[in-house]
């Protein structure tokens, strides 16, 4: 089948006077949401659900102009106060926070159209004058409902690729929900009832890139993939490392540092790193590394020889990103060493050097920021946000 946006069925209206409520939310800052580490989003969710607590899970489906998060961005509120993740912040958040409540109190699945206007919007003091539609299901810690979200979380675990896909239908005032986990071209658990299942085409196609809605009669099924993390490998422990591996690791990336001295890559320095390697020779240092196309290659190492070596080797393993820090002056020569030993001009375009987004950064801090940001932005490319 061929992917692609339809509208919803659930016409969007301005929400209505006096339909906000105040509250104060002690809200988890976390690198978990549709752009950045589904993992972390899934594993609070377990954690809370095995304890026993009461949750609404607000998620956004669809986008209409602009907006503050894209459809798939996740908020979970809890039954005691206090919420996970966000879908945007500010008006928006408050109403999502009011229905989380309102669905808490009810134990029943609600699913709310937000419009927000221009003129709203500065008031409010946002930029979005989009148009929001945002569903919010109850969930408890009931075995099968811990069940069903600990299966996802071991998929994300385990490295797999799935898709995780909401049926929406309507049911008297409000909707009811169905939820299936797809893996290895299965239905591999479900939130459903007896007998259920999901069309054909939609068990047998590939997960989509970004999340997706799709109609079948009056059902409504919204399309979440599921993927690892990806991982940015950092070649280089030094200053510059030092600082954007705890960058990667807030914008949701899996991080793994790499260099030839056991003080430069430990524990100590990177504290918040997926995985620390110490390797004899920057030579041979991605031979027992598990690199793909789906993986970033970072190189800041402490040298001309060390990063020319590790981008002869980087260039043939074709990662998804490949950048080196370095001159216009370093790069030509890097470039005219590595043509002479058989590499094409294609492959030395695939390079980014220099390293980061031109900014103007001149120290380690600002170095980083400007190369998070370009992974950030070829995240956002590469999965059709940009």
């Amino acid at each position: 089948m061929v992917w692609g946006w339809v509208v919803s069925a659930c016409a969007l209206a301005r929400a209505a006077p006096g339909d906000e409520v105040g509250m104060s939310w002690d809200s988890e800052k976390m690198p978990a949401d549709v752009a950045g580490d589904a993992t972390a989003f899934y594993e609070r969710l377990t954690e809370l659900l095995a304890g026993g607590k009461r949750l609404a899970l607000c998620t956004v489906l669809r986008l209409a102009g602009s907006g503050p998060r894209r459809p798939g961005a996740k908020m979970l509120v809890r039954d005691a106060g206090g919420s996970v993740g966000t879908v945007g912040g500010g008006v928006l958040e408050k109403k999502a926070a009011a229905w989380a409540r309102e669905v808490l109190r009810t134990g029943r699945a609600l699913c709310r159209p937000f419009a927000l206007d221009l003129q709203q919007a500065s008031d409010e003091g946002m930029t979005c004058g989009g148009q929001v539609e945002v569903l919010v299901e109850f969930l408890d810690g009931t075995p099968v409902v811990r069940d069903f979200f600990a299966q996802v979380l071991a998929v994300l675990r385990r490295g797999e690729r799935g898709c995780l896909v909401t049926a929406v239908s309507p049911e008297g005032d409000g909707v009811a929900t169905e939820r299936f986990l797809v893996a290895g071209g299965r239905s591999a658990a479900s939130l459903s009832a007896p007998g259920h299942s999901l069309p054909g085409d939609l068990l047998r196609s590939p997960a989509p890139p970004a999340p997706l809605l799709v109609e079948r009669g009056t059902i409504r099924y919204f399309l979440e993939p599921l993927a690892p993390p990806i991982t940015v490998y950092i070649f280089g422990g030094g200053h510059i490392a030092a600082h954007l591996a705890p960058l990667c690791h807030l914008l949701g990336f899996r991080t793994v540092v790499v260099d030839d001295r056991a003080d430069f890559a430990s524990r100590e320095r990177f504290p918040q790193a997926s995985e620390l390697v110490v390797t004899p020779s920057f030579d041979h240092a991605l031979e027992d590394l598990p690199i793909s196309e789906d993986g970033y290659v970072v190189i800041v190492t402490r040298g001309h020889g060390g990063d020319e070596a590790i981008l002869r080797q980087a260039l043939r393993r074709r990662p998804g990103y490949i950048g080196m820090i370095g001159s216009l002056r370093k790069r030509s020569l890097v470039f005219q060493h590595l043509a002479s030993e058989g590499f094409t001009p294609e492959d030395l375009a695939r390079v980014v050097c220099p390293v980061g987004l031109p900014i103007g950064a001149e120290t380690p801090e600002e170095i980083a920021v400007s190369i998070a940001a370009q992974l950030v932005a070829t995240r956002a490319a590469k999965s059709g946000r940009s």
